[in-house]
């Protein structure tokens, strides 16, 4: 279960993530599954970070972040890096890409979405090593993520579990991009058909809507006298909606209304790990598209 500590991350940079690390010999007597220990340097200082078998394969953050970046860069690909990391065991970064002949405006609107590379990997294993595809608006920093049809159709998830895999998850990542880059066109027409889909759909009761979807999704709503999450959801719908910068004239359909609860779930209003965020997120969309 995610606690407030083990769910909280940190922005840093890539440095930050790139510390010595190493697996060696567990000094202390103990079985096999702990017999294997995993250890960094970490501003000057030593730390244990995992305790392994001898079939864990450690592969270094330094052979994964900046070997995607490689790969972005080589595909001569723009884009903005962010990093976070959760106790220096568990990696996130965010490359959102700022060319903008892959962007996309919502019809009748001045919302605007870029492509987004989301990758995560983990030196405890609570977080599977993982590159996905996905969006994000202008108006907003949070990834949106795209219908599973899509991912499946353009393979735009890569996951690795053992050494081989995420070493060769390069290979597969380059032409993800080369794909992307000489069938732009047809992937972008496709994954925001679906964004469109829920922009079609106008919204009359914003709050039936919104608890609907949440208790379709299992996602707890708080009521009480210091907060109230259908309540914070409107209020984030309801400033988009009402911002003459982006042109929907007040109006409220269900992509507002998936855009508000993707904040909620992205807000430190909850305590859960990005990767269980993004999850959620997912079957929100899910819902949504198949929920009118």
């Amino acid at each position: 279960m995610e606690t407030k500590e083990s769910a909280k991350t940190t922005i840093c940079t890539l440095n930050d993530l790139i510390f010595p690390v190493e697996m060696k010999d567990n000094p202390r007597n103990t079985n096999s599954e702990y017999s294997k220990v995993v250890t960094g340097i970490i501003k000057g200082n030593e730390f244990d970070l995992n305790y392994c078998s001898p079939r864990y394969a450690l592969v270094p953050n330094e052979m994964i972040f900046p070997k995607i970046e490689d790969v972005l860069n080589a595909n001569g690909i723009t884009y903005s890096p962010s990093y976070k990391h959760i106790n220096n065991v568990r990696f996130y970064a965010d490359y959102t890409i700022n060319d903008k002949r892959y962007g996309y405006r919502m019809n009748g609107t001045n919302d605007i979405i870029q492509p987004m590379l989301r990758v995560q990997h983990s030196y405890n294993g609570l977080t599977k090593y993982k590159i996905v595809f996905g969006y994000f608006r202008l108006v907003c920093s949070n990834g949106l993520v795209i219908a599973v049809e899509q991912m499946k159709e353009y393979n735009l998830v890569i996951v690795g579990k053992h050494t081989e895999q995420i070493l060769h998850s390069f290979e597969e990542l380059n032409t993800m991009l080369q794909n992307f880059g000489q069938n732009a066109k047809q992937v972008t027409s496709d994954i925001v058909a679906k964004y469109e889909l829920l922009g079609g759909r106008a919204v009359t009761n914003v709050q039936d809507r919104i608890t609907e979807v949440l208790k379709a999704v299992k996602v707890t709503a708080v009521d009480n006298s210091k907060f109230n999450t259908v309540n914070d959801i409107v209020n984030r719908i309801t400033k988009e909606a009402t911002d003459p910068t982006l042109g929907y004239g007040g109006r409220v359909n269900d992509w507002l209304i998936y855009n508000g609860i993707n904040q909620y779930l992205h807000s430190d209003r909850t305590i859960v790990a990005p990767e269980l965020r993004m999850e959620t997120d997912s079957k929100v969309f899910e819902y949504m598209l198949e929920n009118v």
